[in-house]
């Protein structure tokens, strides 16, 4: 039986397939579950609809009218984005929702079915509660986690590609990356052609109108006025306090420099942007997986601070800082594991 295991984990078709499986489970659950109204989604698909006017908050209006949905839901990623929206905003809402789920679900999957090993085991994160709750309302987190693993995975063969890569999670979602600059360090090949590629998308995205780049600064200074009401894991919703948000960044700042990988960048910006959500940490559930499965290699902090996350228990401010603080004590003390497999590299066979 373990050999079979062994050999099934080692098979080229399984990680195309597990994509596939990840799109046709996710596609049919988007398509049947519609009425659930995905208003993350809905407001992607707006803005991509009217892309004139995509933070005119008098859409999300009609929009919230016309679908009955309530709720704070105004549209503050970058023009950058549209650029990945706007294919879905010219098809009926019927099909877009559950074209966009399953894509999402399969990039997300094929890129952590390279990091966990064996890969099959990407299995149990159809029922992680960050991945599922970033399906369900149809939010990016999951095509910026693809990139951001892809990337990472690729940074040392084909760094090129690996910034690129980090580039279209930064123009989706610039908050993900807001501490590339201590991750990076040292990769200066990655960080030239992440700045390039990024500047390459910002240059595409002038077909919409460079308006738009003068109108986002207002938008998100309209919804720093929402971010108070909303239900946050971020732990700057403990307390309002400059010498809190000031330890948090010092906290951040570690997380990002003693892991200096995908997690320093999860959790560490966890620690210094204002706004998350529990789906925002979708990107560590493989790496939590990863913890988990092998606790011999990586340790046992990060399996216990795995298992929180993979349960769902990280899901308000506390838990947040918390699961941070626990973070930056492992991540100081944890052992140096060995590389992760390279997306072109197969694992072999144990025997």
């Amino acid at each position: 039986m373990r050999r079979f295991a062994d050999k099934l984990a080692a098979a080229r078709w399984m990680r195309p397939a597990l994509a596939v499986l990840a799109f046709v489970v996710w596609a049919a659950f988007a398509a049947i579950h519609a009425q659930v109204k995905p208003a993350d989604f809905y407001v992607f698909w707006d803005a991509a609809r009217h892309t004139g006017a995509p933070y005119d908050p008098a859409l999300i209006a009609q929009l919230e009218a016309q679908l009955h949905i309530s709720g704070a839901w105004p549209f503050v990623y970058p023009p950058t984005f549209l650029l990945l929206a706007w294919p879905f905003g010219q098809l009926p809402l019927e099909l877009a929702y559950p074209l966009w789920t399953g894509l999402s679900a399969a990039a997300f999957f094929y890129a952590a079915s390279h990091l966990v090993r064996p890969s099959f085991a990407v299995l149990a994160l159809f029922i992680v509660p960050p991945v599922v709750l970033a399906i369900s309302p149809g939010q990016t987190s999951l095509f910026v986690g693809a990139a951001m693993i892809g990337g990472w995975l690729l940074r040392e063969k084909r760094p090129a590609l690996a910034g690129v890569l980090f580039a279209v999670a930064a123009c989706i979602k610039p908050q993900a990356l807001i501490l590339a600059p201590v991750v990076f360090w040292g990769h200066w090949r990655l960080v030239r052609y992440a700045i390039g590629a990024g500047g390459a998308i910002a240059f595409a995205s002038l077909v919409f109108g460079p308006a738009l780049w003068l109108q986002w600064p207002h938008a998100l200074a309209d919804f720093s006025h929402v971010t108070p009401a909303t239900d946050r894991v971020n732990p700057s919703a403990l307390l309002e306090s400059p010498i809190f948000a000031g330890a948090l960044a010092v906290l951040g700042l570690w997380i990002a420099w003693v892991w200096r990988d995908v997690t320093g960048l999860v959790a560490g910006g966890l620690c210094i942007t204002p706004y998350a959500h529990q789906y925002d940490l979708a990107p560590l559930a493989p790496i939590a997986l990863m913890w988990l499965i092998d606790r011999r290699e990586h340790g046992w902090g990060g399996a216990i601070c795995g298992a929180a996350l993979l349960a769902g228990l990280v899901s308000d401010p506390g838990a947040g800082l918390a699961f941070a603080v626990a973070l930056g004590v492992v991540g100081a003390w944890r052992p140096r594991p060995a590389p992760a497999p390279e997306f072109d590299e197969p694992i072999a066979a144990a025997g």
